[in-house]
């Protein structure tokens, strides 16, 4: 019976974390699908994506971080439990893996010398998007291995920039830990 009771309790709070990540996810997925029209469809050779990649990335970081500024600070400040912290900082640091691992693929779509070590005996998007979904996990984590490197200007500012929000996020999380008032 209780066991009902918290599913019906929590129920309000996993809305609200879905309502306050509506923009960057609503950002991100509309930017992975311009991304795909814009590989698929246009000559992105004769375009300067590799500026258009840029502009996008350094968007998504600014929305993704006045989003945690903004909303999700005052969702950790009803959170009650553990479980719902790391709900909002998992669900916030898989948005922004996902995002760069977006653009690593395209920029290394556009131009296959962006990036070294990424197997090249697939040319398939999809099969790109899960090698950079990795580098993408492991440059968010700073662990960086050296398997996958970038070698242009371009592909360096975005990995900067992922390891800029990597930093911010942690930092976040870490000041705002003390915020949890754990009901029980």
């Amino acid at each position: 019976m209780s066991g009902s009771l918290n599913q019906i309790r929590e129920k309000p709070f996993y809305k609200l974390l879905l309502g306050r990540t509506t923009l960057p996810l609503v950002t991100i997925l509309g930017i992975g699908i311009l991304y795909v029209v814009l590989m698929s469809m246009v000559d992105h050779k004769s375009l300067p994506f590799h500026i258009i990649i840029v502009t996008a990335a350094l968007g998504k970081t600014i929305v993704i971080t006045m989003t945690t500024l903004k909303r999700l600070s005052k969702l950790i400040k009803i959170c009650n439990s553990l479980e719902r912290l790391l709900w909002v900082f998992g669900l916030i640091i898989i948005i922004s893996i996902f995002s760069f691992a977006t653009d690593y693929a395209c920029l290394f779509q556009f131009s296959p010398t962006t990036f070294e070590g990424v197997p090249d005996y697939s040319n398939s998007y999809l099969y790109n998007l899960y090698h950079f979904f990795y580098f993408s996990v492991i440059t968010f984590s700073t662990v960086g291995y050296g398997d996958i490197i970038p070698t242009s200007d371009v592909a360096r500012f975005v990995v900067m920039l992922e390891i800029f929000l990597s930093f911010f996020l942690i930092v976040f999380a870490l000041a705002n830990i003390k915020k949890i008032h754990i009901n029980g």
